[in-house]
């Protein structure tokens, strides 16, 4: 991806990103630091700054850096992260903002807060939604490594968390599933449900899928799966059939929460499964 560094190998642990320089047939990673929160949101409101506090900790028993830089991102058409240098897109608020400090040394075990700040007079009264990644990269990796005796590999942590800043007047809500349908990959049954954020506010929502056999009446209803979308983001959401369904006519419905101040979504499909 745009602006990032490679080879990266992707754990799924918020928005944790593993990139491992690898110099072996293995790579034993460990996470080096913790994060939280891992979204943070600013209203748009006067010209005074705004800060808020992001609190990061060593987990590890060496000495951590961290670098921290900003990126752009936007959702593909299945609804995966891209990222593009600060400034690429229209909705980027990497440059109305400063990390305080740029540079991060921890020791081992250490905590301590990175101040997040929205400048003052940055916020230009955009009726938009602007967003960007806050990455904070690790960048003594290879002393680390010397230190553990790993002549074999270099591992490199990096962990982003969400910027928003959100308008200060109420935004529209508006959020449809345009489209629905069943694929098969290999063995695998899948259901794509094409999700469109119509409104211009950001929606966290929640995607239910209920599987109705129609000969024997029993239904199946696995957990729900998150859907973050931003204004105009349209975009299709993939989810495996439940191995245990067995062969037959389904009624497949599915449900988009988007909170109480929204209206269900709901969509049908009959499908039979082999």
């Amino acid at each position: 991806m745009t602006g990032l560094p490679v080879p990266r190998i992707y754990l799924m642990s918020g928005f944790l990103l593993l990139l491992c320089l690898i110099m072996s047939l293995l790579c034993q990673a460990q996470i080096g630091f913790q994060v939280s929160p891992a979204k943070l949101y600013f209203t748009q409101k006067g010209s005074a700054e705004q800060t808020v506090r992001l609190h990061v900790t060593n987990t590890m028993n060496e000495r951590l850096v961290l670098q921290a830089s900003c990126t752009d991102w936007r959702r593909d058409s299945v609804g995966t992260k891209t990222y593009y240098p600060a400034g690429s897109l229209k909705t980027t608020c990497c440059a109305v903002f400063k990390f305080t400090p740029s540079v991060i040394e921890l020791g081992p075990g250490e905590e301590r807060d990175v101040l997040v700040t929205l400048l003052a007079n940055q916020q230009s009264g955009l009726s938009i939604i602007r967003n960007g990644m806050l990455f904070l990269t690790q960048s003594n990796e290879q002393e680390v490594a010397r230190l553990k005796g790993n002549s074999q590999f270099i591992i490199k942590v990096q962990m982003g968390v969400h910027l928003y800043v959100l308008p200060a007047e109420n935004s529209q809500s508006d959020i449809a599933i345009t489209s629905m349908d069943v694929a098969k990959s290999g063995e695998q049954y899948q259901i794509k449900v094409q999700v469109h954020n119509q409104g211009s506010t950001l929606l966290e929502s929640r995607l239910r899928l209920e599987y109705l056999n129609l000969e024997t009446m029993e239904e199946v209803k696995p957990e729900a799966v998150p859907v973050n979308t931003m204004p105009a983001d349209m975009f299709k959401v993939t989810a495996n059939v439940p191995s245990k369904l067995l062969p037959g006519k389904y009624l497949i419905i599915a449900i988009l929460d988007s909170g109480p101040s929204q209206a269900l979504k709901v969509a049908e499909l009959e499908a039979v499964l082999k």
